[in-house]
């Protein structure tokens, strides 16, 4: 059964009638005797075009060719472009490809050309003269696919549906949107099978149909949808979507949908095995081919074939034979008729291509002419040049004698400058030993205020063991003693006893973790715990910076991803850059909230909350740390110096410069990563450090 021709009609068709509304064509044709200027004449021969488009194509084309020389005597190249777009869509519809062709390159040249704009003669509801032009060309390459299709160009017909999309969106086309994504649905639907990606295609066109307001098609996205539900084995979805689509059709009269979708659902009770619908709408089918055999002559024998099927179903052998005997003449015309379609497309296709070999062969005559231009053109470039080489040997000759002079004032010179160089390099290295000293300090605050934790709880636990102690010992001095409250006391004596071993160990584990970091880097690569140190890091750098300014409280929020396990790193050396960056980080935020005070600058900042994020993720053979703040942000024309030596934003003797400058060399020359900075000025910074895994 040739389901598939369901689609290859509906989807170019246009809305269809039971019978043409002959009231509003007279009207049509009054309004085109009466209209006094060519603009109203092209409006409304546009509209008798809707009318009578695939109906009756003569007339169709009849007046577009009125169409065309109004737009030709008034010179509008756009309005031309579409009434040759129409023509060629019609006379595709008629199998007279080659002159569908013609049309359809014709008023691609015209619609491509942006001066042409001012050429449109559609209302301005359509949109601006750029987007008249966009839908334009989004049909003209939508009927070029419909071309592709007929001659089974599957590639060609994919491109030119693409193009469609583009322009249809740059319109804000959301018919033509439609009418796309419907065609490339089908694509995916008949062609590939791929279910998935029609489903989801169908339901983009039928979103955009409705934003639209559009119902002519919705007939066949519904019977498609359910021609996708019923190979999913979706038996209920399916049967419901072929059914809203009968509805739909008969909603807007279009009895060529209204033919497929009662194929469809004859087809769909065959398969089910459900002799009476089967055979119901099979005859339904058969008598609406009957009510209009001219426009099903090339159909008939389709509904000839499932209605025998059906009769077959309902053990009607006579009945089916019959039908079945009644088809066969129509599978013989219809399988010549589509070999005569593709061998006429195919064959237009060959024409391009030898138009496009002749074109070959002008451009590469134009080639060589041009190349025995150059040819004399570099003769004379060559003596010009001889001249010029003269010319500069006898100005060498009195240069040098210049330049003879000028080496001793450069030699005097060059030590002046070798001195200051020496006296930079001096400089410099006070500089980075500053910007150690002050990375010290800071992570000496920071060690200070984090070892002072297990120092009071060791100290807290310390006084109440005493006082636990002179109350054992005052008990044990009592006749009769009292064993509960001493075994009570000792159990707590016990406790604070673990608590103080336990904490005397953190304080030993941070001073001895604090000794291993601050060690001289030996420049050799270890196994380390990389989320562990950034960890650490970030918890000493934001009890450094409480050292200094008790009123700041900031967020800190952490997301390691533990498969990152150990990275081979010299750990002193990527500590200082977890340091530096999160110094960094938190005086963002710092600053930012100071900002604050008195008086809020930023309306975004009334619920201001100083935040410094840490995560970490294994990305193929590298291991990615990010660490964003959300202060101020660096502006744009900072950001490309802040990895420079000796650059600051701080205050003078608040900063270096020298910080982010080292953190890269270490990062990207020390490790072989990489070190990005991502920033929006009063939104904050991210951090990117790439480690190699």
């Amino acid at each position: 059964m040739k389901t598939k021709w369901l689609i290859l009609i509906c989807s170019l068709s246009w809305s269809i009638g039971f019978a043409q509304n002959h009231h509003k064509i007279d009207s049509l044709e009054l309004e085109l005797a009466a209209a006094e200027s060519d603009s109203a004449r092209y409006a409304t021969l546009y509209m008798l075009y809707r009318e009578f488009v695939e109906i009756v194509n003569d007339s169709a084309l009849y007046y577009l060719e009125q169409q065309i020389t109004i737009a030709e005597r008034n010179n509008k190249k756009l309005a031309l472009a579409k009434a040759l777009d129409n023509k060629g869509y019609v006379l595709m519809i008629l199998e007279r490809y080659s002159e569908s062709l013609q049309a359809l390159k014709e008023g691609f040249e015209m619609a491509e050309n942006p001066k042409n704009e001012s050429s449109a003669w559609f209302p301005a509801t359509r949109g601006s003269p750029h987007e008249i032009r966009m839908w334009t060309l989004g049909h003209l390459h939508l009927d070029y696919g419909h071309l592709m299709r007929a001659g089974n160009m599957t590639d060609q017909q994919l491109f030119h549906y693409m193009e469609a999309e583009k322009f249809a969106k740059q319109a804000g086309d959301y018919e033509l949107l439609g009418i796309v994504n419907a065609n490339l649905a089908s694509r995916y639907l008949w062609a590939r099978n791929e279910l998935d990606s029609a489903l989801l295609m169908y339901q983009k066109a039928l979103t955009y149909f409705t934003q639209a307001g559009q119902k002519k098609w919705l007939a066949e996205v519904l019977a498609s949808l359910g021609e996708i539900y019923k190979r999913k084995k979706e038996t209920r979805l399916a049967v419901g979507y072929f059914h809203k689509a009968v509805q739909a059709s008969q909603n807007i009269n279009n009895f060529n949908s209204l033919y497929w979708n009662y194929y469809s659902l004859t087809d769909f009770y065959i398969n089910e095995q459900n002799r009476d619908s089967s055979l119901f709408y099979a005859k339904k089918m058969v008598e609406l081919a009957h009510l209009y055999p001219e426009h099903f002559k090339s159909d008939v024998g389709a509904s000839y074939l499932l209605l025998s099927e059906s009769y077959e179903l309902n053990n009607q052998i006579d009945s089916a034979f019959k039908y079945l005997k009644l088809e066969s003449p129509f599978r013989d015309s219809s399988y010549r008729a589509s070999t005569r379609n593709l061998t006429n497309v195919q064959k237009l296709s060959f024409e391009e291509q030898l138009r496009a070999e002749q074109l070959e062969k002008e451009q590469a005559a134009l080639q060589n002419r041009i190349r025995q231009y150059a040819l004399l053109g570099g003769l004379g470039v060559v003596l010009l040049v001889a001249f010029f080489l003269y010319r500069n040997y006898r100005l060498k000759q009195k240069a040098n004698r210049l330049l003879k002079r000028q080496r001793d004032e450069i030699y005097t010179q060059k030590q002046s400058l070798e001195k200051a160089l020496g006296d930079l390099k001096a400089t410099q290295s006070q500089l980075i030993q500053s910007e150690k000293l002050a990375s010290l300090g800071e992570l000496t605050a920071g060690i200070a205020h984090e070892i002072q934790n297990p120092l009071n709880f060791v100290n807290n636990f310390s006084e109440l063991s005493l006082d636990l102690t002179e109350e054992l010992k005052e008990e044990l001095e009592k006749d009769p003693l009292d064993k509960e409250l001493v075994k009570e006391l000792m159990d707590d004596l016990f406790a604070n006893q673990q608590k103080i071993n336990h904490h005397g160990k953190r304080a030993s584990g941070i001073v001895s973790g604090m000794l291993q970091h601050a060690r001289t880097s030996t420049g050799k690569k270890e196994p380390t715990d990389l989320n562990a140190l950034a960890d650490e890091y970030l918890r000493l750098a934001y009890h450094g910076l409480r050292a200094k300014d008790s009123s700041f409280n900031a967020k800190m929020e952490t997301d390691f991803d533990p498969s990152i396990g150990k990275v081979d790193v010299i750990p002193q050396d990527i500590g200082r850059v977890f340091l530096n960056i999160i110094n960094n980080a938190f005086y963002a935020t710092q600053q930012r909230a100071a900002a604050n005070v008195g008086g809020v600058s930023n309306p975004a900042d009334v619920k201001y909350e100083p935040t410094v994020c840490i995560s970490s993720k294994k990305e193929n053979s590298q291991v990615v740390f990010k660490i964003k703040d959300n202060g101020a942000g660096i502006p744009d024309d900072v950001k490309a110096k802040i990895l420079q030596p000796f650059f600051t934003t701080k205050p003078t003797g608040e900063g270096t410069g020298l910080g982010l400058s080292i953190s890269y060399d270490i990062v990207v020359k020390g490790h072989g990563g990489a070190l990005e900075v991502e920033t929006r000025e009063g939104e904050g910074t991210e951090f990117k450090i790439s480690l190699p895994h």
